[in-house]
């Protein structure tokens, strides 16, 4: 009596929940989620985010200004300032000491 061997078809349809496999055979990682929430990492000091936020104002000559999203680092943290009613984003690199390293906006602006 011959003796059938499994075939990577049969193979990824036995073990498809667990490995990720399709239906035709080919294995691929599952997709992974877009996140949509914005990072708003806590460890950001007060006195980093008073920085950006006093840098980015000054930079736009706008008042308005939100923190949007806060990235800490030990180096540099990175806080996203939005400013005005659209709150156009703003990226500033600060030390977690207060002193702003580089403020650029985020925004195209065409060619000005």
């Amino acid at each position: 009596m011959a003796r059938s061997r499994p075939t990577t078809g049969m193979i990824c349809l036995a073990i498809g929940l667990l490995a990720g496999c399709t239906a035709d055979g080919s294995s691929q990682p599952p997709p992974m989620a877009a996140s949509t929430q914005p990072l708003m990492d806590e460890s950001v000091p007060p006195a980093a985010r008073s920085a950006c936020l006093a840098a980015v104002s000054n930079t736009t000559n706008n008042g308005d200004v939100q923190i949007i999203e806060m990235l800490f680092s030990e180096a540099n943290s990175q806080v996203t300032v939005g400013v005005g009613p659209t709150r156009a984003p703003w990226r500033c690199l600060v030390s977690n000491s207060g002193v702003v390293a580089n403020v650029m906006s985020l925004t195209n602006e065409g060619t000005l």
